[in-house]
């Protein structure tokens, strides 16, 4: 239920940025002077715009908050293994500093907080999607005595390579969420060279992960994988760097409009971008949203690939 949370309210948070209602409520916790539960519905939801996804990105916040508070509840009565107990606690921790930090981006109107914020919320999502994996009964019913991992060691299957190239594409694509959040949040008075080596950055890792999504996938193929469970986060994985990969062209051209090589075009010459218009809100929001997407499917597959990974290692020695 909190993954299922913290996935619309990076949504929304991705919207607060993308509409610059950041600081359309200029006081935390508190909402202009109200208790910020007990702010007049028709106030914020009726109102303008900005006012509206701000408030309500902190009311979800709040619930996500509580949520993960009965989740550590939960975790405590239910879970034996400590480490998992500890897992949830930390989750609870992370959930606390990004409030912070939202809270404090506020009280301060400070970009570099703004940065931050940008990251830990992705960062958490795909926390609480590794959490996921490792409370599953995908998890609990792989052991070193299923059948799975004993074909896997007659068959001498080697999973370390997989395993690695799982991290390296999830180190890449925490990399690129960073360079992401710099470009939204970059400076006003930045040199348009730093906004250029930040844009291009992004570019050039979003291509990386292209490519090692697809050697992923390839590799996935193999027969002595099926039945892992790695295959199907793969699959989901490939089809959303994709879709991230067309969002990410659209995002472009509703910002800055068609490159250079269309100009010839009357498509191209005649297209006029349209500042904070419905369609480049909701793009480049969309396009952030599944940037964090892509950040927690790869933490469930990585989580996977380790998992079976360390199961025939220990069989095998």
């Amino acid at each position: 239920e909190t993954a299922i949370l913290v996935f619309p309210l990076i949504w929304l948070g991705g919207m607060v940025t993308t509409a610059d209602a950041g600081m359309a409520v200029p006081d935390w916790p508190g909402t202009y002077g109200y208790n910020m539960f007990l702010y007049p519905i028709e106030t914020w939801l009726f109102g303008p715009f900005d006012l509206m996804v701000e408030h309500g990105h902190r009311l979800l916040a709040s619930l996500s908050g509580l949520v993960a508070i009965v989740l550590v509840i939960a975790t405590f009565r239910t879970e034996s293994r400590n480490w998992v107990r500890w897992f949830s606690v930390a989750l609870l921790a992370l959930i606390i500093l990004q409030g912070l930090l939202g809270g404090f981006r506020v009280l301060m109107d400070a970009r570099t907080l703004a940065k931050i914020h940008g990251c830990v919320g992705p960062t958490f999502f795909a926390s609480v999607t590794g959490f996921c994996v490792v409370t599953s009964r995908w998890w609990t019913g792989h052991s070193k005595t299923s059948s799975l991992v004993n074909a896997a060691v007659e068959r001498g299957v080697k999973t370390k390579l997989l395993s690695r190239l799982a991290i390296l594409l999830l180190l890449t694509s925490t990399t690129q969420l960073v360079f992401g959040a710099l470009v939204r949040h970059v400076a006003i008075d930045s040199p348009p060279r730093v906004f250029r080596g930040m844009v291009v950055l992004h570019v050039l890792v979003a291509v990386f992960l292209v490519i090692g999504t697809i050697i992923q996938w390839f590799m996935s193929r193999k027969p002595s994988v099926a039945g892992t469970g790695i295959r199907a986060s793969v699959n989901t994985v490939a089809v959303l760097v994709i879709c991230q990969f067309l969002l990410g062209l659209g995002t472009w051209v509703v910002k800055w409009g068609w490159p250079v090589w269309f100009v010839n075009y009357d498509f191209a010459a005649s297209f006029v971008v349209g500042e904070k218009t419905f369609l480049q809100m909701n793009l480049i929001t969309a396009h952030v949203a599944v940037g964090s997407l892509i950040l927690a499917v790869w933490t469930s597959h990585a989580r996977r690939c380790l998992r079976i990974d360390a199961l025939v290692r220990s069989e095998s020695s």
